[in-house]
């Protein structure tokens, strides 16, 4: 078996709870060379905890004989990392959002295809066997959907991944928080066409474009399955100074609404995450567990009925680790050409809708 030489740029928590020892569990396919990071305490950290070699910085790890990059950094690094690994010559799993500017995607795409090779996102939800069941329930039910929920509850990491081994980058300097910000607000700018601020900022940046990119994702994969893809914001708010926000979707002119909400509660040491599709004549919903469990499947429950009889019926489809099969999916579009599940197209079309949300709650 083919395996592939790749590095890590980003040493923080996904790459440390997830990324990392997940290239190590696939190592007949992977050979994790190095990883990246400004940080000393998480270069640190990998050393000890997986006996990895770390470079301080991109270059440097570019610098290594690689044939792909993961790409685990801040937000804002993802583009112009996109771009100096393209090229490189190195495929590329990036993390999510892709960018915050659509026109940074079409940018990407131009990149991608000169330099031929492969860009996914790290959508993994996408590669969730009960997203794929979905699919199946929901076949040729787009004339009768109706309405799409989206319900997010999210408390500190701490109640999410306090069982993982972990070392925050807290030692990154002053000088490097304030570019990155700075940065930030550029790239957001150009995505909304103005500046914003404050708790606004903080809820585009945090919970539409971190956060519920994730669902965003995930429904426009639902509805383009369904045939569905007249899709307009209508309305959009931030809320609770930042730990709220929430947005309405229409599709198809007036045949249905897409409504969806993100709230932080902090202090409640339980995740919840549930995506229903409502048509006329039933429901099937999504119950997500906390994304750093690992193989704890999602639920999917089919509600229905046999004329006055109601019936609920929940359908499991094995134990996978999603993050485990997008690594599994990014091998096989490099080795195998299979086709890329989450690349930049899906990527500009997720961030082009929360850039047109973003435009209601800065209004």
């Amino acid at each position: 078996m083919t395996r592939l030489r790749i590095g890590v740029f980003g040493a923080g928590m996904v790459a440390q709870v997830e990324h990392v020892p997940n290239l190590l569990h696939l190592r007949e396919r992977f050979d994790l060379v190095a990883v990246a990071d400004p940080s000393a305490k998480a270069r640190g950290f990998m050393e000890s905890r997986f006996g990895l070699k770390t470079d301080p910085s991109l270059d440097a790890l570019l610098a290594r004989k690689l044939d792909a990059l993961l790409i685990a950094a801040p937000d804002f690094r993802h583009v112009a990392a996109v771009e100096q690994a393209l090229g490189a010559g190195l495929h590329v799993l990036a993390e999510k959002p892709l960018c915050y500017d659509p026109a940074d995607a079409d940018r990407l795409a131009h990149a991608q295809m000169k330099a031929g090779k492969v860009v996914q996102v790290a959508y993994m939800k996408r590669f969730d066997a009960s997203y794929q069941a979905t699919l199946d329930l929901i076949d040729g039910l787009g004339p009768r959907l109706r309405y799409i929920s989206v319900e997010k509850t999210e408390p500190e990491a701490i109640y999410q991944m306090g069982h993982h081994q972990y070392r925050p980058s807290d030692d990154v300097t002053p000088e490097m928080i304030a570019q990155g910000r700075a940065e930030t607000l550029v790239q957001v700018t150009a995505a909304l066409g103005r500046e914003i601020g404050g708790a606004t900022l903080r809820g585009y940046t945090g919970a539409f474009c971190s956060s519920l990119v994730h669902d965003v994702n995930l429904v426009h994969g639902f509805l383009d399955h369904l045939g569905l893809d007249d899709v307009k914001a209508v309305a959009a708010q931030v809320f609770a100074e930042a730990e709220g926000a929430s947005a309405i979707m229409r599709i198809g002119d007036d045949q249905a609404l897409w409504q969806m909400t993100h709230l932080n509660v902090p202090h409640l040491a339980e995740y919840r995450e549930r995506v229903a599709l409502h048509f006329d004549d039933r429901i099937v919903e999504l119950i997500f567990p906390a994304p750093y469990l690992n193989h704890q499947p999602t639920r999917l429950v089919v509600q229905r009925s046999n004329g006055q009889r109601y019936e609920s019926a929940e359908i499991r489809d094995g134990y996978a680790e999603p993050y485990l099969a997008e690594l599994e999916g990014f091998y096989a579009a490099i080795v195998d050409g299979v086709t890329v599940r989450t690349g930049i197209s899906h990527a500009r079309k997720d961030m082009a809708l929360i850039a047109s949300i973003g435009r209601l709650a800065a209004a």
